[in-house]
């Protein structure tokens, strides 16, 4: 059997996934497990997920995946970098991954090779780290350090799935792990658009109907068990998950701050703390703080980030390394994977709560803020039954 690893949020799980996960299938042969690493409760672009992961996790295996691991908290309010690193790093701890496959607009995974290989190149360096001061997110900075000198690789950071696949190379390459990339042509629409091509449109897409309301819209881009899964969280008035019910929360808690102690969170001397704590003090809610400290310098995901690493007390310099094997959802060849797992994997498995008990203190403690998050995850749910704390430790994993 090949194991392959797939990195997700599945926010939810649509077409554009199921598609995915097919292909990966067909290009390596029946007899392939598909592992996913997702994002927890909270997803990269600085938001908490729509609904809450184990019923995300149950979508997903439901649809064709096999195992789903939980990204560690870290790494989901991370840059592109970050994400990739620790959920690579975390593929290659279990010890038995032989690929990755990804999303690409470009689908050339010798180009996307290439292009992860230009960060070490002497004359791109120097003008990455220019771009890099002018306050340029990471792949910005790469497409204008790489334009004169690489103009054909230049142009692949500058769609969001090319880039986060350079990203994954990259990681590979720092971890000098044996897992082999692959990519599968992107189909569908683009990041954040409302395409409804091929009926695989994106991720936001579905958010925003279901934000508006019209939830039963969404069953037409689903694959039928995903959808289930969904429409029982709507239903339950578990989802949809939305930020703004953390208004108050958030600014009580953000407004004890110093700008200089927001920076702990920010990373970075360009400024951006300052922005912040201004915007803290003169607006009243979430989506107002962001709009009004983004600037071209710096990127909203960014500003979200922020706000929600200082909220959850995640210091930037926080490794984005997992301490443990948290397994949400398990299919028919996920109990195989899990058997070699045991065998090969350098953490800690977790899939179970009470397995924690059995932890080492610094294992407990990651763990403990992962639960605190969690915790203050629920109070955004709408079914206000949910906002008792310990959920996290109440959940187990969906076995198919």
């Amino acid at each position: 059997m090949k194991i392959c690893g797939i990195v997700a949020e599945y926010n939810p799980f649509h077409n554009g996934h199921f598609h995915h996960i097919t292909k990966t299938k067909e290009l390596l042969g029946d007899n392939t497990a598909i592992v996913c690493i997702m994002s927890g409760n909270y997803v990269q672009r600085g938001d908490l997920a729509i609904y809450e992961k184990y019923d995300r996790a149950a979508a997903a295996v439901k649809s064709g995946a096999d195992l789903i691991l939980e990204l560690p908290l870290a790494a989901c309010l991370s840059s592109a970098e970050g994400f990739a690193f620790g959920s690579v790093e975390l593929l290659n701890k279990l010890g038995c991954t032989k690929h990755i496959s990804f999303g690409s607009e470009h689908g050339d995974i010798n180009d996307i090779l290439k292009a992860s290989t230009l960060a070490d190149d002497a004359n791109v360096k120097q003008e990455l780290k220019q771009n890099l001061k002018l306050g340029l997110s990471y792949a910005a900075a790469m497409q204008k350090a790489t334009q004169k000198i690489y103009p054909n690789v230049s142009e692949l950071f500058s769609s969001p799935n090319n880039t986060l696949g350079i990203a994954y190379c990259l990681a590979l390459n720092k971890l000098k792990s044996d897992i082999k990339p692959i990519t599968i042509t992107r189909k569908g629409a683009g990041h954040d658009t409302e395409s409804t091509e091929y009926n695989m449109p994106s991720a936001s897409f579905l958010r925003k109907l279901s934000s508006q309301s019209s939830y039963l819209e969404c069953e037409q881009f689903m694959p039928t068990q995903s959808f289930d899964e969904f429409s029982k969280a709507m239903q339950n008035n578990t989802a949809p998950v939305k930020i703004e019910r953390l208004n108050t929360a958030l600014l009580s808690h953000l407004r004890r701050f110093s700008a200089d102690e927001l920076n702990l969170y920010c990373g970075g001397t360009d400024g951006l703390s300052n922005r912040l704590f201004e915007a803290i003090r003169t607006q009243t809610d979430f989506h107002s703080i962001c709009d009004f400290a983004q600037t071209k310098r710096y990127p909203l995901a960014r500003i979200r980030r922020a706000i929600l690493r200082t909220w959850l007390d995640l210091p930037c310099d926080m490794p984005v390394t997992a301490n443990y094997a948290k397994v949400l959802a398990i299919g028919e060849k996920g109990r195989e994977v899990l058997k070699i797992m045991k065998k090969t994997c350098t953490l800690p498995i977790i899939t179970k709560p009470i397995a924690a008990n059995k932890l080492d203190k610094s294992i407990k403690s990651a763990l403990n803020k992962d639960s605190l998050a969690d915790d203050l995850y629920y109070l955004a749910m709408p079914n206000n039954n949910m906002h008792i704390t310990g959920n996290s430790f109440r959940k187990t994993p969906f076995i198919l």
